[in-house]
């Protein structure tokens, strides 16, 4: 399988005082500097395929279209799984999407299928 690289470059630098971590203007006198922190994630496939189907981040069916939202969504959703949760997604996963899910996702194989042509279209990787 072909890794898929995530934030291919990084600062070091703070980029603006008194911004919140949205980016909008903190109002509060003496608010923290916040830098911007961009870490390379080389994730396979089945590990984008579970991050996405599996976490909170998963997007909704009618946004599977979208490349903007599939990004977002696994960018939200790497920062919330820990690598064991990973790991288990992608086995879900990768079952789903060979016909085979695991007892509890019987339902997630024709999404996982779906989400599976949107992440080859969105990263250029495949199974």
């Amino acid at each position: 399988m072909m890794p898929a690289t995530l934030a291919p470059r990084s600062h070091r630098e703070p980029l603006l005082q008194g911004v919140d971590v949205f980016g909008g203007r903190d109002v509060r006198h003496g608010a923290p500097v916040r830098v911007a922190v961009q870490i390379p994630v080389c994730l396979s496939f089945a590990e984008i395929l579970g991050l996405l189907s599996f976490t909170s981040a998963a997007p909704l069916f009618e946004e599977l279209e979208d490349e903007a939202v599939i990004r977002e969504s696994l960018q939200y959703a790497v920062l919330d799984t820990d690598l064991n949760a990973m790991e288990e997604y992608a086995d879900r996963a990768m079952a789903a999407y060979l016909g085979q899910p695991m007892d509890g996702d019987e339902d997630a194989e024709s999404y996982v299928r779906r989400l599976a042509v949107a992440v080859t279209r969105t990263f250029g990787v495949s199974a």
